[in-house]
């Protein structure tokens, strides 16, 4: 698929984001996830613990607000050069990222997607699916480690 097919079936603009998901995941495969970005990409994670921005995602902090702790709720923003990926944290059996497609704007841009959907997809051993915002059901694009599929007509 070309840049032009891509814009206008994946990061067509409508207002929403995009969201990425890994579903049926647990807390060790979160954990996973934030070891992984914290390693790899420049983080902003709001610390609700500390009322503090950090550079690392503190993932004992994550661990508390999933046991009750709803003060400790907290975003997670990770950056692929300029393309930002937002992480909420919302439950540990799944990990939801959301995305802007105002941010992609060209095929290089989505080419540093598929390497990080494509990561997460081999360090978890899990599909990572792309769908429109709060549409887990309607899947845009399926990657299975090297295997990218886009869905869309």
């Amino acid at each position: 698929m070309n840049w032009t097919e891509l814009r206008d079936k994946i990061y067509y603009l409508d207002g929403s984001f995009r969201d990425i998901y890994i579903l049926r995941t647990n807390r060790m495969e979160n954990q996973v996830w934030a070891n992984y970005v914290n390693e790899n990409y420049r983080v902003d994670w709001y610390n609700g613990k500390t009322d503090k921005d950090e550079n690392k995602v503190n993932f004992f902090v994550i661990e508390e607000f999933w046991d009750g702790n709803l003060e400790f709720c907290s975003t997670a923003k990770v950056f692929i050069d300029n393309i930002q990926i937002n992480n909420h944290f919302f439950e540990s059996n799944e990990i939801e990222n959301d995305i802007d497609p105002r941010e992609f704007n060209s095929i290089e841009d989505h080419n540093k997607l598929i390497k990080y959907m494509s990561d997460l997809s081999f360090i978890l051993d899990k599909e990572v699916i792309l769908t429109p915002e709060n549409e887990q059901e309607t899947v845009l694009m399926t990657v299975w480690k090297n295997k990218i599929e886009i869905n869309v007509k």
